[in-house]
């Protein structure tokens, strides 16, 4: 694994990533007071315009409460609610580019969607941090995308139709995996532990722990719905019977129904519509090089 990661850390040092906005860590730095300062938070939000537009419809989504003031968030959700739900937006809002990494990035907004949806089911998931998770769980193609824009597309084909299979073919190609550089990417922006051993165990089979947390359990099991849900909101072009069985499991370890599971895809059809989802050809997979 350390071989794996460094290789992990090299690919990501080749690749600019977008520059998350500066309010994003003077937020961060006051949320992490003691007593974080409201008006302070209220402030940092309110900087950028752009940025706040898109905090605020991200932040009502979440609640299911009607936002319009960066003060009335901090009310609802509280600092360190609104911290996660700041930065997932300004993660939205910088990855928004041209091409097929658009294309990942919206496909990421839609099963974050789905799994703050499906959150409400798991009482120790706060609907933020799946969601930020949901952005976050596949950052690492984005950055493979950026660093080999020719041949990530078989590998990352591979991880919406037989995700089981797709670590085995990144390390046959990169000598390391996507999740392993998007802990990397979830590092270098100092976003909390808990999301990214989420990300690094997301192919695992993470078991259940009696008597302790379970945040990665129920996230990865969280996803593997939303990766279902999703793919049936793109008209089922790359749904797979694993795609399938795997959302069926993890619906029965979380005691997810099918209501529930109808209600998330409703909010993904509602929320996303706008958002392009992948052309026939782009589910094309190209020719092994």
């Amino acid at each position: 694994m350390k071989h794996q990661l460094a290789i992990a850390a090299a690919i990501l040092n080749k690749v600019k990533l977008p520059h998350i906005p500066n309010e994003v860590a003077r937020l961060q730095d006051e949320s992490l007071k003691p007593d974080p300062d409201v008006v302070v938070v209220a402030e940092c939000i309110g900087r950028n315009p752009k940025l706040l537009t898109k905090f605020l419809a991200v932040a009502a989504f979440v609640s299911k409460k009607e936002i319009t003031t960066a003060r009335q968030a901090v009310a609802i959700l509280g600092t360190k609610g609104v911290f996660t739900l700041f930065f997932s937006s300004a993660i939205e809002f910088t990855f928004q580019s041209k091409g097929e990494g658009a294309l990942i990035v919206n496909h990421a907004i839609k099963v974050a969607t789905a799994m703050a949806a499906l959150s409400i089911r798991c009482k120790n998931i706060k609907s933020s941090d799946a969601y930020l998770f949901g952005l976050l769980y596949n950052v690492g193609y984005v950055v493979l995308n950026r660093y080999d824009p020719k041949s990530y597309k078989e590998c990352y084909l591979t991880s919406l139709m037989t995700p089981s299979k797709a670590p085995e073919k990144e390390l046959e190609r990169y000598h390391t995996t996507s999740s392993f550089i998007g802990v990397y990417v979830a590092k270098k922006w100092r976003v909390k532990n808990s999301i990214y051993s989420g990300i690094l165990f997301q192919q695992d089979n993470v078991k259940k722990c009696p008597k302790g947390e379970n945040f990665a359990y129920e996230m990865i099991n969280l996803l593997s719905i939303a990766r279902a849900i999703v793919a049936e909101t793109e008209n089922t072009r790359y749904i797979t019977e694993e795609v399938r069985s795997s959302a069926s499991e993890a619906m029965k370890r979380l005691k997810i129904n099918n209501l529930d599971y109808m209600k998330a895809q409703r909010r993904v059809k509602q929320f996303t519509k706008d958002l392009e989802s992948f052309p026939e050809d782009f589910m094309e997979a190209p020719e092994a090089s």
